[in-house]
């Protein structure tokens, strides 16, 4: 595996170093295309962890609210 890891490092430093400029035209509309495609996974991300929170801090919450309300009853 140690042996699989070296060999790719060696061939992904030597494609950056011996790599030649590139010269390409990008059209104003690319940063939008970036925006529209980040923008859902970093929403995604969010509803995630939100998702986690809630299901772990959900019973706490739940007995605070079921205890302020008992109580004013």
């Amino acid at each position: 595996m140690k042996k699989i890891y070296s060999m790719f490092l060696m061939i992904l430093t030597a494609g950056i170093l011996l790599s030649n400029g590139v010269f390409a035209y990008i059209d104003p509309s690319t940063g939008g295309v970036l925006i529209n495609t980040i923008w859902p996974l970093i929403v995604a991300l969010f509803a995630v962890i939100g998702a986690f929170i809630v299901k772990y801090f959900w019973n706490p919450i739940k007995k605070l609210f079921s205890n302020i309300f008992k109580k004013s009853s």
